[in-house]
């Protein structure tokens, strides 16, 4: 080997030990922690409900409704129907089976017409419930529902057809609700 070939192969040498640096290690690929589960937040419609307030089950309700005529507490359980003109009432059913009708404060509010089958935390005022006429005089008059033979009118009507039963006997006003 001639003396140019010796300089030209220590030349490829060097180059080629210049270039043999650690090769960097793979950053090992990133675990994916599970996504925190967080309940889904509640719609909250009306008033406040304070963590204060008096919680009374429907069923303590229905057993003696005059105890509870005129004042306000916290009560829980499913809507098993709402009012498809307005949302401006909702059947409530707890899980000793007890309901109630709920009627949302004069108009201040409305529920979601799709709230039934949910969960829901109601702040209400019980009626006393001296007739049948359960949502007279909010609007619905006019409105007419299918029910067995006859046709009847109003919201009565109307959740009387979704339930397949008569209104519940409890009349609340509800000042404030919690659709979870």
């Amino acid at each position: 080997m001639g003396m140019r070939s010796l300089v030209v192969a220590s030349v490829a040498a060097l180059l080629v030990a210049c270039n043999t640096s650690p090769k960097p290690t793979p950053e090992p690929a990133p675990t994916t922690a599970p996504a925190p589960t967080t309940a889904p937040a509640a719609l909250r419609l009306g008033a406040p409900i304070e963590s204060s307030a008096s919680k009374v089950a429907l069923a303590d309700v229905a057993k003696k409704p005059t105890d509870y005529v005129g004042k306000t507490f916290a009560t829980t359980g499913t809507v098993t129907a709402v009012c498809q003109h307005m949302g401006c009432w909702m059947e409530l059913k707890d899980d000793s089976g007890s309901d109630a009708h709920i009627k949302m404060a004069g108009h201040k509010f409305f529920v979601p017409k799709d709230a039934s089958g949910k969960k829901a935390r109601v702040l209400a005022t019980l009626e006393k419930n001296e007739n049948e006429g359960a949502c007279e005089g909010e609007g619905h008059e006019g409105m007419s529902a299918q029910a067995g033979g006859g046709e009847k009118k109003g919201c009565r009507a109307e959740a009387e057809t979704q339930l397949g039963r008569p209104l519940a006997k409890l009349e609340l006003v509800a000042e404030g609700v919690e659709i979870m």
